[in-house]
Parts: structure tokens; C-alpha cells; sequence
């Protein structure tokens, strides 16, 4: 992708400013293709510009055959260590890391040395599981990357077709997602993108789980992740999951689907979201919910057009965007009424969100409040939609305007 079409992810490279040159190890972590290269080379790019100088940077991407050239991590660590600038900041950028064998010691030795700053990245979540996490407790901070999320499509959207309505830009985003390579093949065509995509979310299989995990009967692994592609916003468990294949003539027993959703959610390609209690404060162990790092791999995998469910994807948006603002995020239950999100911020304050494309008619909006409305406490509580009234409140309950929430 030129310059001209970076997209700037200000949220992340802030972070990583603010982590510039503090001992502790940066791990970027995230699903295959969302931007963690272009992160890194951008970064690297802005030290370059603050005065750091070429020599003291060093870059290794671990998907390249050049880098695996090199060797075994004892011959990668010579080459490292032969090429640090005495006296001064080294910046050592490892990307993709989970490629070579027993990389944990290879970061480990390099990120003792006085004068280097590590940064990883990584596509699956066992990186940071068994020998790293014992090795480099305390010494590393995660940051879990994601696709675009909805401000930065739209800015760069706007400047590309500045006629385009923000409710335009709206389903857009939900029916195409926010993966920054498939945004550009868009630009070619289509089929092009759509066959980008489903090229990324095969190598995420086949790699990130398949190989990883040595799963043979890839057409039970297939149905299950048919199933919650296409169950985004619905309440599901590994048994009810079972239940339903077994109803469709396909065995898979409810340790299974666990496993398999286990290992989607270490290669980032859903998110499980838990439900919370509200009256008991409590978390329950039945019937999460499932949400997709993107849009764009539903539509590719299911072959159909996902705004036909543009509410269940509406409420897949808004909890992409509520864990890149807060601490948790649960689904929440009080009584027999369901709230779409129990947040808890990064102050430890909590808040509730409801999620509807559109409360016109005086039915649905009675309906989407009483979830609200039963919870007694004086949290602060919003109702999400498209609808463009001037943000009315409701004993207490801010309706917003999502695409502007979204924005701030």
C-alpha cells in the first residue's frame, strides 16, 4: 500500500510512544493481517524521522523466507547481537515471532541487553501462553490489535468519496468490515477483495488452528465455524451448538465444539464474550455470545450479504469498539431481561449499552429501554441506534446516535 493510502492508527501508535524506551517488552498481538506490520514499519518509520538513526534499528519479519534464512535462534541472536550500536537506543522489531522455534529464549536473551527495546508480534493467542508467559512474567505489555475500527473508515472513506452519506459509510463498514488490505482491494474490484479475504481466513485455518492444534476432520471444524459466523449476537454454548449439528445429522460432541471455539479465539478470529449478572454480580457459565474480528470474513465464508442481519453486525461493531475503549466488557442478564453490554472501564466504572438499528417505532424503543430500565442502580446506561433524534433521554437512559458515538 503507497504512503498516500496509510492509515494512521493513532490510538495504537500512541501507545506505543508512550511505551517507547520503557523496559518492558511490547507484544502486538492480533488476527493474521490486521495491521500489525504496517504498525511496526510505521513506528519505525517515526523513530527514523525523530532523529533515531538506521543502524540502530533493526527489523525481522519471521514470514519472510530472507529472515528464516538466517538460521535457528541461536544463529538469529548472533546476527542481532552483532549489529547492536553500542551506546545507544536499539529498537529490535520481531514480527510474526510464533514462526521459529523456541522464540521465547530468543526474546528473552535479547531483551536483557542494555540499550534495546523489543517489539513483537504475533497472530495467535498461545503466544503468550506456557513458556513465554513463565519466562517474561511482569516484563511484557499486550496490545491486542484490531481492524480499522469505524472513525478511522470513515476518515479515510470521506476523503475518497466526500459525497457519501455517514449512514452510507455506516453499512458499508458493517458489510465490508475494516481490514486495511481488504479495503484497498475494494479499489480493484469486489471479487478481488472478496477472493483477498478468503485467502487470509484459509492461511488463519489452516495455520492458526489446523496445524497448530493437528485437527483431521476439518468438515466438523468447518460446520462450527459456519454456525457462528452465522449466529453473530446470538446466545450459544458448546451444547447447544452439538445439539443443533446432531439435529442436521453431523456428531461432534460439545467437548469438541469447545475446543474448536478455544482455538478461534486464540487466533483472533472471534471473541467470546461472556455473560454477567447483574443483580448478583456475578459471572454465569452457560450461553455466551460470539463476536467476528471483522465482517469481512463472515460475508466471504457465509457467501451472502450480512446486512440482512445489520442489527446482530450493529451490536458485532459496537463490541469491537467497546473493547478498544474500556477494560471488560460482558453481556449482561437482570432477571429475564438481557443487556447487550456490561462495561467496565479502564477507572473501574461500569456502564450498560443497548443496540438497535432504529427505535422508531414506539414498540421497539419501549422494548429496548426495559432491559435498561429494570436495572436499579445509578450507573450510567445508553441506547445505541441510527435513528437521528437529538439524543433524547428516558428516565435517565441516553439514546445516542451510534455513528456519532462512534466518531467522538
Amino acid at each position: 500500500m503507497s504512503k498516500q493510502d496509510l492509515i494512521e492508527r493513532k490510538q495504537y501508535m500512541q501507545l506505543l510512544r508512550n511505551l517507547r524506551d520503557q523496559n518492558i517488552i511490547k507484544v502486538i498481538s492480533g488476527v493474521r493481517r490486521c495491521g500489525k506490520s504496517t504498525l511496526l514499519m510505521m513506528f519505525a518509520d517515526e523513530l527514523i524521522n525523530n532523529g533515531v538513526q538506521q543502524e540502530q534499528i533493526q527489523f525481522y519479519n519471521f514470514e519472510d523466507l530472507d529472515t528464516l534464512a538466517i538460521g535457528d535462534i541461536y544463529q538469529i541472536h548472533t546476527h542481532i547481537k552483532e549489529r547492536l550500536v553500542e551506546d545507544k537506543p536499539n529498537y529490535i522489531f520481531l514480527d510474526e515471532v510464533q514462526n521459529i522455534k523456541e522464540f521465547q529464549r530468543l526474546v528473552d536473551s535479547i531483551y536483557i541487553k542494555p540499550n534495546v527495546d523489543v517489539y513483537i508480534t504475533g497472530s495467535n493467542a498461545y503466544m503468550l501462553s506456557g513458556e513465554l508467559a513463565t519466562l517474561l512474567t511482569g516484563r511484557y505489555v499486550e496490545i491486542n490489535l484490531l481492524p480499522l475500527q469505524f472513525s478511522e473508515y470513515y476518515n479515510f472513506i470521506i476523503l475518497k468519496s466526500p459525497n457519501l452519506s455517514k449512514i452510507d459509510i455506516l453499512a458499508n463498514f458493517i458489510h465490508y468490515g475494516g481490514v486495511p488490505e481488504y479495503i484497498k482491494q475494494l479499489q480493484v474490484g469486489e471479487k478481488q477483495a472478496d477472493l483477498f479475504a478468503d485467502s487470509i481466513l484459509k492461511t488463519i485455518v489452516e495455520k492458526d488452528i489446523f496445524q497448530r492444534l493437528g485437527i483431521t476432520n476439518k468438515h466438523d471444524f468447518n460446520m462450527i465455524l459456519d454456525y457462528i459466523f452465522d449466529s453473530v449476537g446470538s446466545y450459544v454454548s458448546p451444547r447447544s451448538i452439538s445439539d443443533t449439528l446432531r439435529s442436521n445429522g453431523t456428531v461432534v460432541d460439545k467437548q469438541t465444539v469447545a475446543k474448536y471455539l478455544d482455538a478461534m479465539c486464540d487466533a483472533y478470529l472471534i471473541y467470546k464474550v461472556p455473560r454477567f449478572e447483574i443483580k448478583g454480580k456475578g459471572l454465569l457459565q452457560t450461553l455466551n455470545k460470539y463476536y467476528v474480528v471483522d465482517p469481512c470474513f463472515a460475508k466471504v465464508r457465509l457467501k451472502k450479504g450480512i446486512l440482512k442481519d445489520r442489527s446482530h453486525w450493529l451490536e458485532n461493531m459496537v463490541y469491537l469498539e467497546l473493547i478498544r475503549r474500556n477494560k471488560d466488557v460482558f453481556i449482561g442478564k437482570r432477571n429475564n431481561l438481557e443487556v447487550d453490554f456490561v462495561v467496565i472501564d479502564n477507572s473501574g466504572y461500569t456502564s450498560y449499552y443497548q443496540v438497535a438499528w432504529t427505535t422508531e417505532n414506539p414498540d421497539t424503543l419501549e422494548r429496548e429501554l426495559a432491559s435498561l430500565k429494570a436495572i436499579k442502580d445509578s450507573n450510567p446506561k445508553y441506547l445505541l441506534t441510527t435513528d437521528m433524534d437529538f439524543n433524547p433521554v428516558y428516565d435517565g437512559i441516553r439514546k445516542l446516535n451510534v455513528i456519532d458515538w462512534m466518531l467522538q
